[in-house]
């Protein structure tokens, strides 16, 4: 009798998000040393973040604490008043004090809570240190790193697959870059958590939390380590560090300073007209919805709207760079959709104008006038072209008169050819029509 087979349930994965906090006084979290990514091995270092016997912390980096209450904001986050450091115990040869301070563990509250960002829960955030870098390989240790500022993000395991925590990834990097609370220049380290069925646990030799790492060459995961428990961690207040006061001074102070959240430019690119849709994916990316609030100002919100969807999300995507990566000028920007909502250059003109933008700013009104490039209009001139294109390439027309659609593409293309791209596709194909079946007549 065979046992009865158990599917493998589909996973709950959520994210533990290590973010290095953008300071603008480049300093460590508990030191003075500076954050300086070319810096020679062990060379931004001192007896605090190396961890030498009697060297104590200085009062940590206010401007770190002031970034993970703004991320815990942005993220809808409940904020708590008193923020205890930790000590998180570990063995590890990139922790030269034998533990590392932070706002989470046992006896410590984190800096947010309970939040949600995009339809993802958000179960904490907090600060903490970096280790040290450890080359497991050559056994060396990097100091320099050791006391860099990080936020550590916890979501709920609302995640069900890999495409929707990239694109949620993403999403997230943008808003934090976008209110300066992400340092763009070291990325992010995320640890996922995939948690399955205890029937199927129960039927594969999986009998523990663990760690795994990934494999390039194997394209594959592989046993790391066991996943220690809180306790293990042996979690005690650190004396060396006081508790961290947050007012409602501090928060409406910083509450000024931040960007509607999403879920509010949705509100309003709703209300001003644009597609659910469009309006979702850009109400999503911060920078984008500042664009198109200027840009609405002087061209119709849904032609805004569809034009960052179509054409600048297109360009995002082939150079994988974000809006404010991209080195493009809004006063530009806006020159070159006034003159596609009038009419004034095809799309096709307006594709190539904004390539030309990618790689040096200029006034897009002054190049169309100085090259000629407003779109032809006028029947009579159009019409002069497309008999000449009809004339050139008797087969094609003679095909489309016997039920084959696909010559008058052709045809199409050879009068925007003629026309450098300045003609009007669906004008193009609407006279190339009447002229050709007028002819059969």
């Amino acid at each position: 009798m065979h046992a009865q087979a158990i599917p493998i349930p589909k996973a709950k994965i959520g994210l533990e998000i290590h973010v290095y906090v953008s300071v603008e006084n480049r300093q460590k979290l508990f030191c003075t040393c500076r954050i300086d990514l070319a810096a020679a091995p062990n060379t931004a270092v001192c007896p605090i973040c190396t961890g030498q016997p009697g060297a104590k912390p200085m009062l940590p980096n206010g401007e770190a604490v002031q970034k993970v209450l703004k991320t815990a904001l942005m993220l809808n986050c409940t904020t708590n008043k008193e923020l205890v450091w930790q000590r998180k115990h570990y063995d590890y040869p990139d922790l030269p004090k034998g533990y590392q301070s932070t706002m989470s563990g046992s006896y410590a509250v984190p800096v947010g809570e309970k939040g949600h960002f995009l339809s993802i829960g958000i179960r904490e955030c907090h600060l903490e240190e970096d280790p040290a870098r450890w080359d497991p390989v050559t056994g060396c240790v990097d100091y320099n790193r050791s006391g860099y500022p990080l936020i550590e993000i916890v979501t709920e395991p609302d995640f069900t697959d890999a495409s929707q925590v990239r694109g949620w990834l993403r999403k997230l990097m943008t808003t934090l870059k976008y209110v300066r609370a992400v340092n763009p220049e070291m990325g992010v380290k995320c640890d996922v958590n995939v948690s399955i069925a205890p029937a199927f646990m129960q039927r594969e030799p999986v009998r523990e939390q663990h760690t795994r790492a990934w494999s390039e060459q194997q394209q594959a995961t592989a046993f790391m380590r066991s996943k220690e428990q809180a306790l293990d961690y042996m979690f005690i207040p650190d004396p060396d560090l006081p508790v961290v006061e947050v007012t409602n001074g501090m928060l409406a102070a910083i509450q000024v300073e931040l960007p509607e959240k999403p879920e509010e430019k949705l509100k309003k690119l709703l209300k001003a007209g644009v597609e659910k849709t469009t309006a979702e994916v850009i109400a999503t990316d911060l920078p984008l919805s500042e664009l198109f609030e200027q840009l609405s100002q002087s061209v119709k919100p849904a032609f805004a709207a569809n034009w960052i969807r179509k054409e600048l999300l297109r360009v995002m995507n082939e150079r994988d760079a974000p809006f404010d990566e991209l080195g493009l000028q809004e006063k530009h920007l806006l020159e070159l959709l006034e003159l596609l909502e009038a009419g004034s250059v095809t799309e096709q003109v307006g594709r190539e104008l904004l390539r030309k933008l990618l790689e040096k700013p200029f006034s897009p009104k002054q190049l169309v006038k100085k090259e000629g490039l407003e779109a032809i209009g006028g029947a009579a001139e159009l019409e002069r072209l497309c008999k000449d294109a009809i004339a050139a390439n008797p087969g094609p027309a003679a095909d489309y008169l016997t039920g084959k659609g696909e010559a008058l593409d052709f045809l199409v293309g050879q009068v925007m050819k003629a026309t450098k791209g300045k003609a009007k596709a669906q004008e193009v194909k609407g006279i190339l029509g009447r002229l050709l079946t007028s002819t059969a007549g």
